[in-house]
């Protein structure tokens, strides 16, 4: 019994450096101990233990409520680096959002398109007597020659009545 160390022994130097480096290299090696790591990767395993050396001075000089200080520091720091990432993330994700439902009219040119369609409509009503929106319907040329031809004739009989004499080549009209 005398052989082994009372149960109250602070733990050594040592001892102290070891389970710093285990926690420092738990933290940031996703949960592996120092053990683990020292055997994938020796040189961070040794980066750790030297971080565990040079911070252990510096904890246990350091009192408890300027511990606790400094983490909540820590703490809020991360907390807001979080939110302005979270942030940074909203607007892209935003801004990608509305640029993904505006239409894409480079220069105007759906408008365009537009009125030339309608001035091409136009046209063809006005000269062709076709309606090009009503695609199934292609007129036969000479049946609506024949239907401008008939309103002419037409309109100049109304004319000649108007006027009051009629022309040489004109027949009298039923009414």
């Amino acid at each position: 019994m005398t052989d082994q160390p009372p149960e109250d022994t602070p733990p050594t130097r040592e001892e102290r450096i070891a389970e710093l480096a285990d926690k420092l290299c738990r933290s940031y090696t996703y949960g592996f101990g120092l053990e683990e790591t020292a055997q994938d990767d020796p040189e961070t395993a040794e980066t750790h233990r030297d971080a565990a050396e040079h911070l252990l001075d510096w904890i246990a000089e350091a009192p408890r409520e300027d511990r606790r200080a400094a983490f909540g520091r820590g703490w809020e720091r991360g907390r807001e680096a979080e939110r302005k990432a979270h942030a940074r993330e909203k607007a892209r994700l935003e801004a990608e959002v509305a640029e993904l439902r505006q239409e894409r009219d480079p220069d105007g040119l759906r408008a365009r398109i537009q009125d030339l369609e309608h001035a091409l409509h136009g046209w063809d009503t006005l000269l062709m007597g076709r309606d090009r929106r009503n695609a199934d319907a292609v007129p036969d040329w000479k049946a609506t020659a024949a239907d401008y031809l008939a309103k002419l004739v037409e309109a100049q009989r109304d004319l000649a009545e108007l006027k009051g004499h009629q022309p040489a080549n004109a027949t009298r009209r039923d009414a």
